[in-house]
């Protein structure tokens, strides 16, 4: 895998194709239910299995009921905290993902993803070929990213799609986060720790990397209620908590990156739900993500 495609907004997560690669420590916690509002349980290393009606409503939300693939469109701001600095805004991001769900034998689904984003100017939008980063005082050349991934979801949680290279620990949660006023919220979310590695004779030593994936999914309740044939809309917000990126220029120092998304789920034909300049640029740059919708 290039630069150009590591780190993403989920190969953030997996560092250099982590969740497109079930091994390590994996585990979930099931946090919601009745007592939301307490504090959660510590963990164990069992998992604990997420309740059948919390599982069915997310693969709702998740996939389409026709079984094709589904769009997600999303935009938001990459925020960047070196420790002891403020936080700052340092480019706006948009990107579209698609995404399907295989049932499998043992009723987890393998689930698959690919998506291609851009990093912006934070004034104009424009895709940006350069940004500049106020922590250095330079600018910094952005690596827009193409991220094909998989995993499986499960009453057990989120495991990775394939084995683990060593020394990555993995822990993946399914959660009923809240209903309020109607609205359902779930979340998706991955915790993972890369231990450091030594220098080699073609590679520099690495420091212990983490990087957090917290997204929540929301609809209401009563799109859940309709026959399970229906599509059901939904909403996501995501970020992140992350090592910093190696383009930022900040290799080595303490503190986190955020990259605060917002977005919706799509049919794939819906082409108009994508914004114009996104979508001519997808269509432009990899139209195989649209494939299937409107004729192509």
């Amino acid at each position: 895998m290039s630069e150009a495609t590591a780190w993403s907004r989920r190969e953030a997560l997996a560092g250099l194709g982590l969740l497109a690669v079930a091994g390590g420590r994996v585990h979930a916690v099931e946090t919601g239910g009745a007592n939301a509002g307490a504090a959660p349980a510590p963990r164990s290393s069992e998992p604990v299995a997420v309740p059948a009606d919390v599982f069915a409503d997310f693969m709702r939300m998740r996939t389409s009921p026709d079984g094709r693939p589904v769009l997600w469109v999303y935009a938001g701001v990459l925020v960047v905290k070196p420790e002891g600095e403020v936080a700052r805004p340092l480019a706006r991001i948009e990107g579209l993902s698609r995404s399907g769900a295989v049932a499998q034998p043992d009723g987890s689904y393998l689930w698959t993803l690919d998506e291609a984003g851009y990093y912006c100017d934070p004034v104009t939008g424009a895709v940006a070929s350069t940004l500049f980063n106020p922590f250095i005082g330079k600018d910094v050349v952005p690596k827009h990213y193409r991220s094909p991934q998989t995993l499986r979801f499960s009453r057990n949680g989120v495991l990775p799609g394939r084995e683990l290279p060593p020394g990555i620990d993995f822990h993946g949660e399914i959660t009923r986060l809240a209903e309020l006023a109607g609205t359902v919220a779930l979340t998706e979310d991955l915790y993972v720790r890369m231990g450091g590695t030594a220098a080699t004779a073609d590679r520099p030593a690495r420091p212990t990397r983490f990087a957090n994936s917290l997204a929540t999914f929301t609809t209401l309740r009563r799109n859940l209620q309709r026959p399970a044939g229906q599509w059901v809309d939904c909403q996501f917000n995501y970020t992140t908590l992350n090592t910093f990126v190696d383009w930022l220029g900040l290799a080595g120092r303490p503190g986190v990156q955020d990259m605060r998304l917002v977005g919706l789920k799509c049919r794939l034909d819906d082409r108009a739900a994508v914004p114009r300049g996104l979508r001519e640029r997808i269509e432009r740059e990899h139209p195989d993500l649209l494939k299937g919708s409107e004729g192509t």
